[in-house]
């Protein structure tokens, strides 16, 4: 890839009939997007994942009887090729490949649960090995957003933003299975949604969707023990729906859908969060971003209901919005390729 463009896939909301995840191409520096390819047949690919090694990209289908569909990606004509699709027991929204490579892990969201797929040696699906159905413990109330392999361990931890908890689970790769480890209640109501980890403490934030705020949580022992250090407002907007957190460089960014913007927060030593500065995203309902990798000075927001994507540069420690749109229908995840 030229050091000059960022290269990503966008997951759009939409039916089968129409393309809905988009390969685009966005310049360094003036932050200008060409679409480069684009793929159809799959309703709803609402998150997208890659492998860590291996050039194939997972798409959840997100509708009552969902799917999890396995692309190569074809990086000389920018096209996804499609390499099999297995059912998901309820409507999917998060998908994320295990620390070694071999498995893909998926949480519904609808009929809530978690399954665990074997990946084989392409990084193809292979078999479901494992699935967990949380609407029989807590009636229809779970929906489990997100699940996470806390990084250097082998414990998975799950968000419920319906019954406002976390779920941790220990992954037993010998009888592929999830044993249950803790369950942790947090603030009611609250809506736990999404998590990012530190990349060098035992530290992970989790972004709640209904009380605009973000906790911070240390774990030892691997994570067989963990607490909350620290709950620290997005922003003070009633109306606002919490959505993406991801660590960049030293910060913590939240997406913030009602007050349609990002929250970047300074990362402290302890990593304690300290609130900077909230930035608004020229859209309306920033669902997801990502960075640019390759020179760490843009971000890229997806803002579903006003369909476009803007483009954020990096100057003197803080992103502000630029000039770059790009209108796409019902954009709701992006990743690097």
């Amino acid at each position: 890839m030229d050091n000059q463009y960022t290269e990503v896939l966008v997951g759009c909301y939409g039916e089968g009939g129409s393309a809905c995840i988009h390969w685009l191409k966005i310049h360094a520096e003036s932050g200008e997007i060409e679409r480069l390819g684009e793929r159809n047949g799959i309703v709803n690919p609402s998150f997208l994942a890659k492998h860590p090694v291996k050039n194939r990209v997972y798409a959840v289908s997100e509708v009552e009887d969902g799917e999890v569909v396995c692309y190569e990606l074809d990086d000389e004509n920018h096209r996804l090729k499609e390499e099999g699709r297995l059912p998901t027991h309820g409507g999917p929204c998060y998908a994320e490949v295990s620390d070694c490579g071999n498995y893909l892990f998926v949480s519904n969201y609808s009929r809530a649960g978690v399954v665990v797929y074997a990946l084989d040696e392409k990084g193809d699906l292979q078999k479901e090995v494992e699935y967990i159905d949380f609407t029989s413990a807590n009636n229809q109330d779970s929906h489990i957003h997100t699940v996470r392999q806390i990084p250097k361990t082998s414990f998975v931890i799950m968000t419920d933003i319906g019954e406002s908890r976390l779920y941790i689970y220990q992954w037993d790769e010998k009888q592929m299975r999830l044993l249950p480890s803790q369950s942790i209640t947090i603030p009611e109501k609250a809506g736990p949604r999404h998590i990012a980890f530190h990349p060098d403490m035992p530290v992970l934030y989790v972004a709640n969707e209904y009380r605009s705020s973000v906790l911070v949580y240390q774990y030892v022992d691997r994570a067989a023990s963990i607490q909350c250090i620290q709950e620290i407002e997005t922003v003070n907007n009633l109306k606002n729906y919490g959505a993406e957190i991801q660590y960049f460089d030293g910060k913590v960014i939240t997406s913030n859908r009602g007050s349609d913007s990002l929250t970047l927060f300074h990362v402290r030593e302890n990593g304690r969060l300290e609130k900077e500065i909230s930035i608004p995203v020229s859209g309306e309902w920033p669902r997801h971003f990502c960075s640019n990798q390759l020179i760490n000075n843009q971000l890229f927001v997806c803002n579903q209901n006003s369909n476009n994507i803007t483009v954020l540069h990096q100057k003197n420690d803080t992103y502000s919005i630029t000039n770059d749109t790009f209108i796409i229908q019902k954009p709701v995840c992006i990743i690097g390729v």
